[in-house]
This record gives C-alpha cells, sequence and structure tokens, in this order.
C-alpha cells in the first residue's frame, strides 16, 4: 500500500521570495515534499526549476509625433484588478483526481514586478500520487493593472516547459513535476495539467 501524498510544495510567487523546499524519501521509498525539515529523517534542500521574477518586456518603438492610442481594453474605463478571494475564485476546484494545497493571494511588493504592472498574485498546487509516482501541477494567476501589461510580460516569459497565456489584464500559468521512485524528476506539464490551465483561463476570461 502506498503512502498517502502529503506535499507541502511551497513555490515562490510573483511577489515574494523563494520558500525553502525540502525532499524527503521515505523508509519505504516514496518521495514527497514539505517546506517543515523536522518531518524529515534526511531532509535534502530541493530548488524547482524556473525562476518567477519576469524578464524586462522588450521597449516598444514609439512614433515621435503621434500620441500612443490605448490598447482595447487598456482604457481609462478598465476595471481595476482583481486581488485576494476575488483572484483565488479563478482556480478550478481539485475534483476527485488531485489534492490541493494553495498559497494566500499576495499583493506585489517586488518592485521590477510592480513597475511591469502586476498587482497581485495566487497559486493552487495540484497532488497526486499515483503507485511510485507523484505528480504536481501548479497554476498561478497574476493579475495585472492593464491587459498591454500582461501581454508584454508573457511575451517576456521564456519557459519552455510553463504553459502561460494571457486573458485580460490578468495571465494564467502553469508548471509541473514529477517523481518516480528510483528514477528521479522531471519536470514539465504532468498529464491533466493542461485542462487545469485551461479552466483556470476560462474563470478568467469569464471574470472581465
Amino acid at each position: 500500500m502506498c503512502a498517502r501524498l502529503w506535499l507541502a510544495l511551497v513555490v515562490m510567487c510573483a511577489v515574494a521570495a523563494r520558500a525553502e523546499i525540502y525532499r524527503c524519501e521515505e523508509a519505504d521509498g516514496s518521495i514527497r515534499f514539505t517546506g517543515d525539515p523536522g518531518r524529515c529523517a534526511h531532509p535534502v534542500a530541493h530548488t524547482p526549476a524556473g525562476d518567477r521574477v519576469a524578464p524586462d518586456p522588450p521597449a516598444q518603438p514609439s512614433a515621435p509625433d503621434e500620441e500612443a492610442a490605448p490598447a482595447a481594453g487598456d482604457g481609462e474605463d478598465q476595471a481595476p484588478p482583481l486581488t485576494g478571494p476575488a483572484l483565488q475564485l479563478l482556480l478550478p476546484s481539485p475534483g476527485a483526481a488531485w489534492e490541493a494545497l494553495d498559497d494566500a493571494p499576495e499583493t506585489a511588493r517586488d518592485p521590477q514586478l510592480v513597475a511591469q504592472g502586476l498587482r497581485a498574485s495566487v497559486a493552487r498546487h495540484y497532488t497526486r500520487a499515483r503507485g511510485p509516482v507523484s505528480e504536481v501541477c501548479t497554476v498561478e494567476v497574476w493579475s495585472f493593472e492593464r491587459a498591454a501589461q500582461a501581454r508584454a510580460v508573457q511575451d517576456a516569459l521564456a519557459e519552455p516547459l510553463w504553459w502561460i497565456r494571457s486573458t485580460g489584464a490578468l495571465l494564467v500559468l502553469a508548471h509541473g513535476v514529477r517523481l518516480e521512485r528510483q528514477v528521479g524528476t522531471r519536470h514539465g506539464l504532468v498529464p491533466g495539467c493542461e485542462s487545469l490551465a485551461e479552466s483556470a483561463r476560462a474563470r478568467a476570461a469569464a471574470a472581465h
């Protein structure tokens, strides 16, 4: 009987420093992750792949004698960015296939990201264990001041193993990791992760 997957995978949000994560191998050979090293006999510090700090978006050329027209959805009447519980409601429920661990909604504090228009972010980690295999799918929603800012950060991010889509002033991201006993760790979208991301994107689109 396989041990139940208890995963405290605390991944760095767009507005917070990366938390320390520890890889734990149980006596039966199963692997789990936790933020509490006291729960492991021999904890090993683990760093997830990728960095949540968005690179500077490419500079946009502007006509010297023309006033730039606002992009569609970026006018003065645009609704304020979603934050807090309203943002968290965009994450789909885990259903019967997954367990879920939520990061609390965060208000953007990183100066670089604030300058790029980020106002808040939220993440949910979907986890499951299937025999010797443990899988994690993390879905995030980043809320920007304007739609053009969400699109610029989407274009600037270079994470080939991630799913990244913008809708209005919201950016939906998904990434995953698969751990198999005696095989190791493989980063990338695990089965079902893209469906969770698409569901979050549909909710984000409906929120506008």
